[in-house]
């Protein structure tokens, strides 16, 4: 076997070192180059929109409208009337530890744009309550709050005539409310009329495991090239230390 040192600083170890390092820093740049655009995307999908200023309700979502994805937990406003004898909670939802429902009323909107002039009407989740009979509002509607999909595990409600659902699912609305809803609903930011404890929104949406799984996958392969460069390397070296082989005869 050769000595240890004069194969190390030879002038092909050193070349062949060389190498390593060159593709090492490419290989591993373009992999952490990959990783942060696909953390940036990720990033830039579960955005927080609740900081934003509100608009209308009405800007961002019409009656026969599907939910606009971009926009949950932004802040809107709702302007319109309190819909009479359509109040009923769901649950059971926990806060803070303690058992209890969701309180909603239906608002029906005023200045919808529709041409025909047909009525909408949003569901707002006014707050928290202990009581699953909780007092409904009734007048005018002025408030902001969070935009929400509806909910849709389809949960099993047991009594469809109670006025207590498992879970805010829009479809199963149209039987107590007479009026054409819009596909989601909103959390009340500021509703004092009941003086419920407020609900937190669930304002950002949750993050698709696709997304950016290319940029991913890119970031995997470059990694496992600068992996293989370290492998071949180090059977470079091996094969240096042994020496030439002896060929009988």
């Amino acid at each position: 076997m050769q000595s240890m040192a004069r194969i190390l600083l030879g002038r092909r170890t050193l070349g062949a070192t060389a190498l390593l390092v060159v593709a090492l820093a490419i290989f591993s740049g373009l992999g952490l180059w990959q990783l942060e655009g696909w953390q940036a995307q990720r990033a830039a999908e579960e955005r927080d929109l609740s900081t934003r200023p509100p608009v209308p309700l009405t800007q961002v979502i019409g009656a026969d409208d599907p939910f606009p994805g971009d926009d949950v937990g932004r802040p809107v406003t709702v302007h319109g009337t309190w819909l009479p004898d359509t109040g009923f909670v769901v649950g059971p939802r926990p806060l803070r530890g303690r058992d209890g429902w969701w309180v909603v009323a239906v608002a029906v909107l005023e200045d919808t744009g529709a041409p025909d002039r047909t009525e909408t009407s949003v569901p707002v989740v006014l707050g928290w309550s202990p009581d699953p009979d909780p007092a409904s509002p009734s007048g005018p509607v002025d408030l902001t709050g969070f935009l929400q999909p509806g909910e849709g595990s389809l949960a099993r409600d047991d009594d469809p005539t109670d006025r207590r659902f498992p879970e805010l699912r829009l479809a199963s609305l149209t039987e107590i409310v007479p009026v054409d809803l819009v596909s989601a609903f909103v959390v009340a930011d500021d509703e004092p009329t009941l003086a419920l404890p407020a609900v937190p929104p669930e304002d950002v949406p949750p993050v698709g495991a696709s997304t950016a799984l290319r940029n991913l996958l890119y970031a995997l392969q470059w990694f496992v090239l600068a992996l293989g460069a370290l492998v071949v390397w180090g059977r470079f070296l091996r094969e240096e230390l042994a020496g030439p082989e002896t060929v009988p005869r």
